[in-house]
């Protein structure tokens, strides 16, 4: 076989599931378990939580956001080096999840999102407001405009 129609496991799983997906096989052991120990229930818990953050933060201009999204790809892309108890290899590790695929995923939606946003920005929109001012004033401030406005 050419070496272009190979695909290797993790490349292939990349290719036909997705970027956006993860497979219940991820998560759960191979007994089709849902009998995760308490370590991996958390591990779990704070793999959800930083990719939360880290899609929540991508784009957000609220500097709290911001600041936890940097922790948040700090400790995602800290890489293998990088080893102790709930370090992203560690965590990827007891969920039975290829670290190097699940950052490169993320890294690829990443510049996939700033990509789609600064051709969305190019072009600026703009909002008109069809409602008129009268409408969104109260009772008591229309009859004073009414009462002081002059009759033609």
């Amino acid at each position: 076989m050419s070496e272009g129609f190979q695909l290797s496991s993790d490349a292939a799983v990349e290719r036909f599931v997705g970027l956006n997906q993860i497979l219940p096989s991820q998560y759960y052991d191979l007994s089709g378990g849902h009998r995760l120990t308490g370590e991996q229930r958390l591990m779990l818990a704070l793999m959800a939580d930083a990719i939360n953050v880290y899609q929540q933060g991508v784009l957000s201009r609220n500097t709290r956001k911001r600041l936890l999204f940097v922790d948040a790809e700090r400790w995602i892309m800290a890489g293998p080096n990088v080893r102790h108890a709930f370090s992203f290899d560690t965590v990827c590790d007891a969920l039975g999840i290829n670290p190097s695929v699940l950052r490169r995923r993320m890294l690829t939606w990443k510049h996939q999102v700033r990509r789609n946003a600064e051709r969305h920005s190019a072009a600026p929109h703009l909002r008109l407001k069809t409602t008129p001012r009268e409408k969104h004033m109260s009772h008591r401030h229309r009859g004073k405009s009414a009462a002081s406005a002059p009759a033609y």
